[in-house]
């Protein structure tokens, strides 16, 4: 027998969690969202009487349900990636993955470290390199994340989506190669790569998300670069390491986001094996040390004495 209920609810925001709850709800043949209260308290939905405890437990699986016992979201989502709860088991692995991707970045920096250890140079620019397999790992992992959930992103979220990753990979790459190459190298670095990975993350999206990084991996290249070579002779290092410990805050930000807008990985994206997403990160590591090490280089960079 179909019947229409009201049910407590919580952490719903927007339209897009009205959305997600939507998603979830698809598994339930009669499941119907009527409407949401204004202050986003109740759910009326029409249902089936037997369906009714499912949807219960589904909307209570994703902290939806308002329970008795009060759960702040981001570490209620936190706790059940980390765990491997079934409710997020595909970011449990994306985040596994992105771990095992980073491990072995640092497996390939440590048989660097013994093919140019005696190198000056390399011994110079250490500091700097040892940023690139977190660097690589982490803008990986938020790359899988946009492009297994590209499908169910409107305008608005692709380009908040091509924006952050077109933002964040350009930094942390033209600030690398800006600080061992000098600022003409560091920008065009940047640029590339920061335009290149947003256009790739949201290209099923539309124009607007596309253009939105374009702009974000042009000015966050060279605006990485620029910030390298300013800061050469005032605690470069340092600055370095905290930029990317918030970069990587933002790309986390960036996936709770997703998680909250367009809600979690339900099997229907394209999930990248470690072994090539592997030896794709360690190309990528390789290229920028060799481009570090052995690439042309400005009069003003790290370790150049004029």
């Amino acid at each position: 027998m179909t019947t229409t209920i009201q049910l407590p609810i919580r952490n719903v925001s927007c339209d897009a969690c009205e959305k997600v709850i939507g998603r979830l709800l698809r598994r339930f043949d009669q499941a119907k969202i009527e409407s949401i209260s204004k202050d986003a308290t109740t759910l009326t939905l029409t249902c089936e009487e037997k369906e009714l405890p499912g949807i219960k437990a589904k909307l209570s699986e994703y902290n939806y349900l308002n329970e008795t016992t009060p759960r702040a979201h981001p570490s209620f989502v936190l706790h059940r990636i980390v765990q491997g709860h079934a409710a997020y088991r595909r970011e449990h692995e994306l985040l596994t993955q992105t771990l095992l991707l980073f491990a072995t970045l640092f497996i390939g920096m440590g048989f660097a470290f013994l093919l140019w250890g005696q190198s000056e140079r390399f011994t110079i620019l250490f500091p700097i390199l040892a940023l690139l397999p977190m660097g690589i790992a982490v803008n990986a992992g938020a790359l899988q994340h946009v492009r297994q959930l590209v499908h169910h992103l409107n305008c608005a979220n692709g380009m908040m989506a091509g924006m952050i990753i077109g933002m964040i990979a350009g930094f942390m790459s033209g600030a690398v190669i800006g600080a061992t190459n000098g600022m003409f190298m560091g920008s065009i670095v940047g640029m590339g790569i920061g335009m290149g990975a947003s256009a790739y993350a949201v290209r099923k999206v539309g124009i607007m998300g596309i253009l939105e990084g374009l702009m974000a991996g042009l000015m966050a290249g060279t605006m990485g670069a620029m910030l390298s070579v300013m800061m050469l002779t005032d605690h470069l290092i340092v600055f370095l390491y905290i930029l990317f410990a918030v970069c990587i805050f933002i790309l986390l930000g960036m996936s709770y986001f997703m998680l909250k807008e367009v809600g979690p990985i339900q099997d229907e994206g394209k999930e990248t094996p470690l072994l090539p997403l592997a030896t794709l990160g360690l190309l990528v590591l390789l290229g920028f040390m060799l481009l570090a090490l052995f690439g042309p280089q400005s009069l003003i960079a790290f370790g150049v004495v004029a």
